[in-house]
């Protein structure tokens, strides 16, 4: 029976290339490669400034706290209700109170809920591309703009994508990238890398101070063989990493991995820049394999792709279930039969939100796998066996 698994990552030969030669160089931490990785992306997201640390919720964090120093009488982050919690954690670790709003169908922020939660209280709104659909960011932009407040455009899962003719993470004051796993650029996990993009030259001088304060990273090695063994090869190595870790615990080896602030490290920028270096690449084959799935679900209306749209860059395939259908049952039958499924993020409602849409559709999606040289035929099958489960579910 063939399996599919859900790519975490789309490495090369390059990608372990970088990993030779900074073990080779005793270079994980430091050398070469940030300053490097930093030119080309300041000369591509240009007249922005770039800074990279470890982790994309900390270049949110730099950029609150910016903004907070000029206005220290306000403390609402607006945030869309269908989101990753690392940016709620982000926007608390500032001591500031993250309000959630609506979405569209789309996955992203609605617009019209933005404004409706503007007031005098509001420091920024962070408003994410989601899975890699644009977000409405040119009237988020238009709405912060006119009421004076900040933007943080939250491109974590968008590198390479524009919205008239601008590239996603360059709207509003600041941007951000990450590159952790099943991003657009993957480097690995906890901490492999983040960018923080200022795009209003304002706060350029705060910002370089804050990442000039940075300490540089460690303990890299450690987070590189968690992802190989559990995300990248996890198609081979099962779940022995799960049991790895448990006996690791049981004998007191604990990890050395920390969630403190520290700018990029040397093989996380190389592992950046090799995945740079073939943007184009990655992002066309995104591509195809969402029009792929397009093609194969028109046979199977009950089934929705709510992100879908020509030609749009998608960094994971998000299927919208029936409401009638058993979530968790029917991902348990598709990995009996070779298909392996995420779901979403649940939905964060803070006191007095009221989000039906986000609550609706957290409740609905099935991640699908989506890799590197799937063809039309796999495509095909996994749809198949995904709407006959959903029919033997819904069946009166």
């Amino acid at each position: 029976m063939k399996r599919h698994h859900v790519s975490f990552a789309d490495w090369t030969k390059a990608e372990y290339s970088v990993i030779l030669r900074c073990l080779l160089r005793a270079s994980f931490s430091q050398g070469n490669y940030p300053a490097i990785l930093s030119d080309r992306l300041a000369h591509y997201y240009a007249p922005s400034s770039i800074y990279l640390c470890n982790y994309g919720h900390h270049a949110i964090r730099i950029a609150l706290t910016i903004f907070r120093r000029r206005q220290p009488a306000r403390s609402k982050v607006i945030v869309p209700a269908y989101i990753c919690p690392s940016v709620i954690q982000a926007v608390e670790s500032c001591g500031l109170t993250a309000i959630s709003v609506d979405i569209d169908d789309d996955l992203n922020l609605c617009p019209t809920a933005v404004q409706c939660a503007l007031d005098h209280d509001t420091l920024a709104v962070i408003a994410p591309h989601m899975y890699g659909a644009p977000a409405k960011i040119s009237d988020i932009e238009k709405l912060c703009n006119t009421a004076g407040i900040f933007l943080i455009d939250d491109a974590a899962q968008v590198v390479s994508v524009r919205s008239e003719g601008r590239l996603l993470g360059t709207f509003g004051d600041a941007g951000i990238i990450s590159f952790a796993q099943s991003k657009t650029i993957v480097t690995g996990i906890r901490g492999s890398g983040g960018v923080l993009l200022i795009n209003n030259p304002e706060y350029d001088v705060e910002a370089k101070q804050a990442w000039q304060m940075l300490p540089p990273s460690t303990n890299r090695l450690e987070a590189l063989c968690d992802f190989l063994w559990n995300y990248v090869w996890s198609a081979r190595t099962g779940n022995s990493g799960y049991y790895l870790s448990r006996l690791c615990n049981e004998l007191g080896w604990r990890s050395q991995t920390t969630s403190a602030c520290t700018q990029i490290s040397n093989l996380e920028a190389g592992i950046g820049l090799a995945q740079f270096e073939r943007i184009e690449m990655i992002t066309q084959e995104k591509i195809r394999i969402a029009h792929a799935y397009h093609v194969a679900l028109q046979q199977y209306p009950l089934i929705q792709f709510p992100q879908y749209a020509a030609e749009r860059f998608l960094t994971r395939v998000m299927l919208r279930l029936p409401e009638q259908v058993d979530i968790p049952r029917l991902r348990t039958t598709l990995k009996t039969a070779g298909i392996e499924t995420r779901t979403g993020y649940k939905a964060y409602l803070s006191p007095g939100t009221i989000a039906t849409n986000a609550e609706n559709l957290s409740q609905r999606l099935l991640e699908v796998p989506c890799r590197r040289g799937m063809s039309e035929a796999e495509i095909g099958d996994i749809c198949s066996v995904v709407s006959h489960q959903i029919t033997s579910q819904t069946k009166p």
